[in-house]
């Protein structure tokens, strides 16, 4: 395994990292803006030119080699390594596209644009950390629970958990997904979710590459899986906090609390 080297003069906590076409990555630092490097390089260059003070990335996204940071002053693109404001300036967990459609988790709900003018879109009196726009459904995770809009019924299921579910994917049909106290959580196919405590362990986020899903935690990093009919995790990497990961064909690339970027051979 190849240990990346941390930014100079930077903190070594991460918080996300993305790893873009032309063998290129790119990191944030907790409270500390952005860096990028391309793979092979060893020093990463801090890319937070545009980004305000006191800014915290939440999360990198990428679509069409465009790169979104969701920060606690908004949603930003990046543009010939320069930061700009993407037209929200609610604090943003989360950014997905959808075809011509954006839509970003905020602390003011769901919200969504079309190319211009950003709007409110659903449950702008929570806030929402991720969220599923499912063929039938849209799943919004919250600071109160789960909420289910029904998209051929337009009725909402608020299922409130009295914790924050801060991550959410989809396993083999069960939506699962961690919530702010480090537990997984899963429907349980009765019209409810379940709360369960990975033994000795946090997880920080719940996160989808592709047709995988990780679950990152205090302990290391895990792919969920199933035996049995029930969810289980497989260790793939135990030693490190992971925050974050993203994947290629060859490589998991890690955000690490402690350890900086971290790369391991798939």
């Amino acid at each position: 395994m190849q240990l990346s080297t941390n930014p100079g003069g930077l903190a070594f906590h991460f918080s996300s990292v993305k790893r873009l076409s032309d063998d290129e990555l790119v990191a944030a630092p907790l409270g500390k803006g952005i860096v990028y490097k391309k793979e092979a390089a060893e020093d990463w260059v801090e890319i937070s030119e545009g980004l305000t003070d006191q800014t915290h990335i939440n999360r990198l996204q990428s679509y069409e080699d465009q790169l979104y940071a969701c920060s606690n002053k908004g949603l930003f693109l990046c543009s010939d390594g320069t930061w700009h404001p993407a037209g929200l300036s609610l604090g943003c967990y989360h950014y997905k596209q959808y075809g011509q459609v954006g839509l970003a988790a905020t602390v003011c709900g769901l919200w969504y644009t079309e190319g211009e003018e950003w709007r409110t879109m659903m449950r702008s009196d929570v806030t929402v950390y991720d969220f599923l726009y499912l063929p039938q459904y849209v799943v919004l995770g919250t600071n109160e629970g789960v909420s289910i809009l029904d998209r051929m019924t337009t009725s909402w299921i608020n299922c409130k958990l009295d914790t924050s579910v801060t991550s959410l994917a989809v396993h083999r049909g069960t939506i699962i997904g961690a919530t702010e106290h480090g537990e997984l959580l899963a429907g349980n196919r009765r019209g409810g979710f379940d709360r369960y405590r990975m033994s000795g362990a946090f997880i920080f986020s719940i996160v989808s590459r592709g047709q995988e899903i990780f679950a990152c935690t205090d302990r290391g990093l895990y792919r969920v899986s199933s035996i049995g009919g029930r969810i289980s995790l497989m260790a793939l990497k135990i030693g490190c906090q992971v925050t974050d990961v993203d994947v290629d064909d060859q490589r998991y690339y890690m955000a690490t609390l402690f350890e900086g970027i971290q790369c391991m051979a798939r």
